[in-house]
């Protein structure tokens, strides 16, 4: 077993969405960089230095899916973005790449990654990663005990490798905590306007 760890610039609920049962990563540095995580696998998100290194998320990987099998899932339909809802979730969804009949890339109307950098960023590896156990804190970052900070990464890119006893003694920690939201996303504004996010249990 893997955890790769990264920093979360902007938490907007967009990369991680954490939204309708599963934790999705589609559009993020862990998808461009094109790790591989296998079932089982970790990816772990805190925030920047100057916000604390605390821990956004944790996710275990359930699954990694092409960008136009995500799109045709209907598992995932709720992912699929539409910025005039009132309900922010519906609005930061993450499923957003399908090809078109002519086996083109199209992007599903966003208010997220509309430059052409950003598109050809997200195009680069066109894998969703997508996790049925986890726990997404977003504005109520949990500090990562000291004894495990080698885990945090601080610069850009994805740590890949880590002591397995910090991984172990990491794992035993956020195990502790429940699993599913604790907290809107740390960037999304004022606008937040969905239900108040419940857990749903241990996070194991």
């Amino acid at each position: 077993m893997k955890l790769y760890s990264y920093v979360v610039k902007c938490d907007t609920g967009f990369a991680p969405n954490p939204f309708y049962r599963y934790c999705t990563l589609a559009a993020c540095t862990p998808n461009h960089m094109g790790i591989c995580p296998q079932k089982g696998d970790w990816i772990i998100g805190t925030g920047a230095v100057a916000k604390g290194n605390g821990l956004v998320y944790a996710m275990q990987v359930s699954d990694k899916m092409p960008f136009e099998q995500y799109y045709k899932n209907p598992s995932f339909e709720k992912k699929k973005p539409v910025i005039a809802s009132k309900d922010y979730r519906r609005r930061c969804g993450d499923n957003i790449y399908y090809r078109d009949k002519s086996g083109h890339w199209q992007q599903h109307p966003s208010s997220f990654h509309n430059t052409k950098s950003q598109k050809k960023q997200d195009l680069k590896h066109p894998y969703v990663f997508i996790a049925k156990r986890f726990c997404y804190f977003g504005c109520k970052a949990k500090k990562i005990p000291r004894e495990y900070n080698n885990l945090i990464w601080k610069r850009q890119g994805v740590k890949c490798f880590h002591d397995p006893e910090d991984i172990e003694g990491f794992l035993a920690w956020l195990h502790g905590k429940k699993t599913g939201i604790h907290g809107r996303p740390r960037d999304c504004g004022a606008d937040w306007k969905c239900s108040r996010p419940r857990s749903s249990g241990r996070c194991q």
